[in-house]
């Protein structure tokens, strides 16, 4: 398909793809785009299926996606990337890193594992269950709960209120989520994957992956840095936004 992609930032620098998680849409890196516009010439998109790029997906890989990010890059016009993903997203950095290694020189992988863990796997049935049995506004809610921590969903409810309506509004389907989930199961670490030029970001309370499978990444690729911040959950990034930056931003920008 002829994918619909933004490119935003600075014309000249180091390319960056942002890959969202499992809802796929550009979106979710709208509270770092001031941060990062001035430093990187960004692209992103909306994921096969998702958003502008709204399709019937049918079974898919996480190899699947990583071949829409080159298919992405080279429509504009891009050889080299760095590319940083949020649990899914990670997951096509590592795959991208392994199979298109001349293009790809740096992952940022969010809260990502090296294959999925029985409690992770237990969350994604529940998900299904709820979405099949209760319906999509239930599906909606119980996603901010996998997302976001107890002190932020206290703090923000009216911000919780307005993206659960987004999530119904914009929904993928039931086909199509089940199907990116699938790909998510069947996901497995590639071996020969180098851990240079990998960063590994996680958080202690996250309620879906536990922080445990970012430190087996960190094992299972020398030469990574692993950072843990205490609180954020799921999406430490929006919630620890600032904390996350100053680790990134750094990271990202070195020679």
């Amino acid at each position: 398909m002829e994918f619909t992609h933004l490119r935003w930032g600075r014309e000249g620098a180091r390319t960056l793809v942002l890959c969202s998680g499992l809802g796929g849409a550009q979106g979710y890196w709208a509270p770092h785009l001031d941060a990062l516009k001035p430093q990187f010439d960004l692209i992103l998109y909306d994921q096969r299926g998702t958003g502008a790029n709204a399709c019937d997906l049918g079974p898919t890989s996480i190899a699947d996606m990583a071949d829409d990010v080159l298919e992405v890059c080279d429509a504009a016009g891009v050889d080299r990337f760095d590319l940083m993903g949020h649990a899914l997203g990670g997951l096509v950095g590592f795959d991208l890193a392994t199979r298109a290694q001349r293009r790809v020189e740096r992952v940022v992988a969010i809260n990502a594992w090296p294959e999925i863990d029985a409690h992770t796997a237990r969350c994604f049935d529940i998900r299904l269950a709820t979405l099949a049995g209760q319906g999509l506004e239930a599906f909606a809610a119980l996603q901010m709960n996998f997302l976001y921590p107890p002190f932020w969903i206290a703090a923000h409810p009216e911000k919780i209120a307005a993206e659960e309506a987004h999530a119904v509004a914009h929904f993928q389907g039931a086909a199509n989520i089940t199907h990116r989930i699938g790909a998510l199961r069947d996901f497995r670490l590639p071996e020969k994957l180098d851990g240079k030029g990998i960063l590994l970001v996680a958080s202690k309370d996250d309620a879906l992956v536990d922080v445990a499978q970012s430190e087996r990444l960190a094992e299972r690729l020398p030469g990574s840095k692993l950072v843990i911040f205490t609180q954020g959950g799921h999406a430490m990034n929006l919630t620890k936004r600032d904390a996350f930056e100053s680790e990134v931003l750094p990271f990202l920008a070195a020679e």
